[in-house]
């Protein structure tokens, strides 16, 4: 009786150390939880020229730990579902997924946060530099899909995209972080043919640049530059920018 007692505890105690070493090791080898883009459902995509596109941007906050979404000039489309997707220092893939009503809105605005929230309380997500935009348009015809990259900076002399395609060299505040995008679409018509795509510039902190910014934007080099000052668009002149906003490189031919 007793040895099948001694035997009996000796097997309980291996399955204990077993159990305990693979707990151990799985924790070990946990990885940091990550979101990855939703895949396209089975539907009709439209294509869509430059001016029925939406208007979208991104604006950070001073301390960029937030992202405010809009999006304007939306039409025939009753959802807008987006995607932010962005990476991290540690390597993960951390973002936002978002479906709403439009309900007859043309317009819509959101705030996110980069990081995560728990009881009110905020956990940042470090070193996010660069990310990505998903928007789709639903409507009864289908869906209209758009992707835009975004490069987020701080107390640097160059703001660029990602894309390489645009670029203002200049001075600007060490105090706010400048957020570059393609804006998908134009917040109002222009005359004459777009070459390219339209770009902006956004921040919380003061638009206006000390002294001025030299624009470089590839594909305009025979085109010129305009700047959506919120109200109309203005001519630039020498490709010299002194306030920030939506660009655009604009040819005469038709």
């Amino acid at each position: 009786m007793k040895k099948n007692l001694v035997i009996f505890l000796v097997v309980f105690g291996c399955l204990l150390l077993a159990g305990g070493g693979f707990f151990l090791v799985s924790k070990k080898q946990k990885k940091p939880q990550t979101i990855e883009p939703l895949p396209d459902k089975k539907e009709v995509l439209i294509e869509t020229p430059l001016k029925e596109r939406p208007y979208v941007v991104l604006i950070p906050s001073r301390d960029g730990h937030w992202l405010t979404i809009h999006v304007s000039r939306i039409r025939n489309a009753s959802i807008l579902e987006y995607e932010l997707l962005y990476n991290t220092a540690s390597g993960a893939n951390q973002g936002s997924i978002n479906e709403v009503s439009l309900d007859g809105k043309t317009t819509y605005s959101k705030k996110i946060l980069l990081g995560s929230e728990s009881s009110g309380h905020y956990k940042y997500d470090e070193g996010v530099v660069k990310g990505n935009l998903t928007v789709r348009l639903r409507g009864d015809e289908g869906t209209r899909k758009f992707v835009t990259d975004f490069h987020l900076q701080k107390a640097d002399d160059a703001l660029t995209s990602i894309d390489g395609n645009f670029q203002l060299k200049g001075r600007f505040s060490n105090n706010t972080y400048y957020l570059t995008m393609s804006t998908i679409g134009l917040p109002a018509d222009i005359q004459g043919k777009v070459t390219g795509q339209p770009y902006g510039v956004f921040t919380t902190g003061s638009s206006m640049i000390k002294g001025a910014a030299a624009l470089t934007f590839k594909g305009g080099e025979e085109a010129s530059f305009f700047v959506w000052n919120g109200e109309t668009w203005q001519k630039l002149e020498k490709d010299l920018v002194r306030k920030l906003g939506t660009f655009v490189a604009v040819s005469s031919q038709k």
